[in-house]
């Protein structure tokens, strides 16, 4: 496991310095701003007018489920634009640099470098998170009433949706020869996967229960309103597992070519 935590280290920094890093986290802080701003200026609207009488319905809707539900909703929607960029350099830019085989001669287990390059991502994927807290204190500071469990709940809604879209793109990285490869189809199929949130909420029956089964936004969806699920969090595991498995095989297949 040290071995795995030196590897996650040495990739989390070329994440940090990459173009491509920089990229998404300008542009994930940024929208993240836009959105909150948005959110809080809307809710704070909604309430002047239903303190005058606009509204006759809507006080049931608290500051946390009206900004911070909304908030997380959509960022996990963008989701599916940001994984494929980050994702991509795993094993397509070694293998591309003609590193990874280099890689493979280091004390390091199969096992260790998919951990290790997955670590890499999630911790990126924290550190992108972790100025979104200061939303949360700026609220508390500013007198907002906030239900602080469904917020918790949120933010680790979150970090299950975005780390189980990251050891899929880890997945197809690990088969891509070239960057642009592996983040096209990591976009490709993170988007049948949106593609099934919304079937299911056109469909109903089995269908929909089918869809809603298999969606990843479908199950994230309770998370953003605070509730904490057991299946949604079976969910996440099984698709974080099944993915880190099949790229511990990918890699594996060295063995066989050999």
């Amino acid at each position: 496991m040290k071995n795995a935590l030196v590897l996650a280290r040495k990739d989390f920094e070329s994440y940090v310095h990459s173009w491509a890093g920089v990229l998404v986290s300008v542009f994930f802080l940024l929208i993240a701003g836009i959105f909150f701003s948005f959110f809080v200026l809307g809710y704070a609207k909604i309430s002047l007018e239903a303190a005058k009488g606009a509204y006759e319905t809507v006080q049931g809707l608290g500051l946390t489920r009206f900004v911070f539900s909304s908030f997380f909703l959509n960022m996990g929607s963008l989701l599916i634009f940001w994984v494929p960029l980050l994702s991509m350099r795993a094993f397509a830019e070694e293998r591309k640099q003609e590193t990874l085989e280099l890689l493979f001669t280091y004390p390091l287990s199969d096992f260790e470098i998919v951990w290790g390059k997955f670590l890499a991502l999630l911790g990126f994927l924290k550190m992108l998170l972790l100025p979104t807290l200061v939303y949360v204190l700026i609220l508390s500071k500013l007198g907002g009433d906030l239900d602080w469990g469904p917020v918790a709940i949120g933010y680790a809604g979150f970090l299950l949706l975005g780390s189980a879209y990251l050891s899929l793109g880890l997945f197809i990285s690990s088969l891509a020869d070239s960057q642009i490869v592996s983040a096209i189809v990591t976009f490709g199929c993170l988007l049948i996967f949106w593609i099934l949130d919304w079937v299911a909420g056109v469909t109903d029956g089995f269908w929909a229960h089918f869809f809603s089964a298999l969606s990843p936004l479908d199950h994230f969806r309770e998370f953003t309103f605070g509730v904490l699920d057991l299946s949604h969090i079976a969910y996440f595991v099984f698709f974080h597992f099944y993915f880190l498995f099949l790229t511990l095989r990918s890699i594996e297949t060295r063995h066989w070519k050999g």
